[in-house]
């Protein structure tokens, strides 16, 4: 790893694909593949580094701790925060195919709070990437899951070459003028050219106002401020659970990073009907449908043949259909029809889950116009937005909060822990279960506690 992340994300490797899973995000502690552990730090410069001599003694800092079997642990500072600003809220996830460390945290100056994120390979850190929102607000309860893409793509001489893309899917929160939270999720995004040169931040409270009836009644601070994100039913998704105070509703959306061959198909196909229209258009619409369904055939070996055929068949209608006011206007109806149904058959087919996919939501990322060109060449990327999940906010008593998701978002499991307890509540049909306990004894503590919990939704 080098000091950009262009060279740190190459380097991930092919592995990536079953990045982090077994991982919960938001953690001070994570294990290597080795038996290290990995610990972050938060103190001053001085007590953390009581020998240093780079910053002042009085600035706090985060440090990266990392004990290895049979070995001294070895404290490393985080680059960029050997400053005055202020640093809180860290949080560290290791991912096992590249042996690369990620520490997240939030840092401040005169006011202005913003997340960072970097990557650490045992020997460089990256380039930080900075995640602002508000840049007035403070950032809590940050985490963040990795996931990964896989694709071929063909070169202007015929060779193909297989291409890769990384998405860190981070999740915080922010304080509102009259106190509520609301909840954030913005994509890092990072191709083999290197960082996509900006990030979307999406308000999730705003998806849900168009998808979902709110409740009377507010969430208790504790369920509000306890929102999770973790990766899904396959490589591509990952699922955020989170109480929205400004619906009264306890929500689980999946988020869906659909295969960039649908991008791909999508684009090449709508470039073919506009240099086939300068020709047929309006005049032939019947031989410029035929050959833009041939092409996308020919295109589509991505993709079972009976699914590139559904999609060349219905942009064949379309054409056929006319009644767009031009050739430009035409094209883009057919992109989009390939994108849409492209976004229907990633996820659950001809199936739907709990009401999910009419509350979908398609956002297309492009690349940065200010971003260098060789990231600007990792674009568009296409997300889909699921609500899942879609539930009253329960009541929940004394203690730690701690919510659980299973990897569908179909089910989940909400806790509060207390001295001697875990008390924890399920989630059934359009509600919830009465309270449960799990008592602690000599062979269950807390830990055990929330193991258990865990396991009984890593499966469904």
């Amino acid at each position: 790893m080098r000091n950009n992340f262009r060279v740190t994300f190459c380097a991930l490797g092919l592995g990536l694909l079953a990045a982090s899973a077994a991982l919960p995000a938001g953690r001070e502690v994570a294990l290597g593949s080795d038996g290290e552990v990995f610990a972050i730090r938060t103190g001053t410069y001085g007590d953390l580094f009581p020998t240093g001599r780079d910053f002042d003694r009085a600035n706090p800092v985060v440090a990266l701790e990392i004990a290895k079997p049979g070995a001294a642990a070895q404290r490393i500072l985080v680059p960029g925060t050997g400053g005055e600003e202020a640093e809180s809220a860290p949080t560290v996830l290791f991912e096992e195919s590249s042996q690369t460390i990620f520490v997240l945290w939030e840092s401040e100056l005169n006011f202005h709070p913003i997340l960072q994120l970097v990557g650490f390979d045992g020997s460089a850190w990256s380039r930080p990437i900075e995640v602002i929102g508000n840049p007035f607000a403070s950032k809590t309860s940050p985490q963040f899951v990795v996931t990964r893409d896989s694709y071929e793509e063909q070169g202007a001489d015929g060779s193909v070459a297989s291409r890769h893309r990384t998405i860190l899917h981070l999740v915080w929160q922010e304080e509102n003028a009259g106190g509520s939270f609301s909840t954030f999720y913005s994509p890092i995004l990072i191709g083999d050219e290197g960082y996509f040169g900006w990030n979307p931040v999406y308000n999730l409270d705003e998806y849900l106002q168009d998808r979902v009836t709110p409740s009377a009644g507010g969430a208790q601070a504790a369920l509000a401020r306890a929102p999770i994100v973790e990766t899904g039913r396959d490589e591509r998704t990952v699922v955020i659970a989170y109480t929205s105070t400004v619906m009264g509703r306890l929500a689980a959306i999946e988020v869906d990073v659909l295969p960039e061959h649908v991008s791909q198909l999508a684009d090449k196909a709508r470039s073919h009907i506009i240099d086939l229209g300068r020709k047929l258009y309006p005049s032939d619409l019947a031989g410029l449908a035929d050959k833009a369904r041939s092409h996308i055939i020919d295109l589509g070996h991505a993709f079972r043949p009976e699914v590139v055929q559904a999609m060349a068949d219905q942009v064949k209608a379309i054409i056929l259909a006319g009644g767009t006011p031009g050739l430009e206007a035409l094209a883009d109806k057919a992109r989009s029809h390939i994108i849409d149904l492209g976004a229907q058959l990633s996820g659950r087919g001809l199936r739907g889950t709990n009401g999910a996919d009419a509350t979908a939501k398609l956002l297309e990322v492009d690349p940065d116009p200010g971003a260098p060109e060789t990231a600007a060449a990792s674009g568009p990327y296409l997300f889909q937005f699921r609500v899942v999940s879609n539930l009253p906010v329960p009541r929940v008593g004394p203690g730690t909060v701690r919510l659980f998701v299973s990897p569908s978002g179909e089910n989940l499991t909400l806790s509060w822990a207390q001295t001697d307890r875990v008390v924890y509540r399920n989630s059934r049909d359009n509600g919830w279960t009465d309270a449960r306990e799990l008592r602690f004894s000599d062979s269950l503590n807390l830990t055990k506690a929330y193991e258990i919990l865990e396991q009984r939704l890593s499966n469904r």
